[in-house]
């Protein structure tokens, strides 16, 4: 089982599109039908993003209240670019800031169709079994230089928020 990094992340603005799709670990996950075209959409979009720093891009995963949601597995995604400031935001685009905080950094490796596998060893195996809980704040998918989607060698990486599990009383 892959062991992640426990690192310290910064506050990360973005700005992006989003929806609302069901989750790969989902026996009627809709994640590859409602996630690609938000990408789609993105690159397309990208380069006229106002304030747009690196050329880095992340997908944001998180979910609403239960009493918001149409489906218990129901999340939202966000496919975006990190921004400088998220005062000018496009028609159509949302803005999101994910809180700084402590996250367990996993490498998914390979193509893009096998997140599943991936999202599936960090909720049903790493986790559980770690020193850790999740917060909650949101996942976090980071695309650079060595994405390519169908790549056999392509790497993304994967954060999760965590924080100590407390210690028995």
């Amino acid at each position: 089982m892959q062991q992640p990094r426990i690192v310290e992340k910064p506050e990360l603005k973005v700005i992006g599109y989003e929806a609302a799709f069901l989750h790969c670990l989902s026996p009627e996950a809709t994640n590859f039908q409602v996630i690609g075209p938000l990408w789609d959409k993105l690159i397309r979009q990208a380069a006229h993003i106002p304030n747009k720093i690196g050329d880095e891009m992340f997908g944001i995963i998180y979910g609403r209240p239960e009493t918001e949601r149409t489906h218990p597995h129901e999340l939202q995604y966000i496919a975006a670019v990190p921004v400088s400031s998220t005062a000018e935001v496009s028609e159509g685009m949302v803005s999101w800031t994910v809180s700084a905080g402590t996250f367990a950094v996993f490498t998914h490796r390979g193509p893009i169709r096998n997140i599943g596998e991936t999202v599936s060893e960090i909720y049903r195996g790493w986790l559980p079994q770690s020193a850790y809980q999740n917060t909650e704040i949101a996942d976090v998918e980071l695309y650079d230089h060595r994405f390519c989607p169908d790549g056999a060698d392509s790497e993304m990486e994967y954060w999760i928020s965590v924080t100590p599990k407390a210690s028995p009383a």
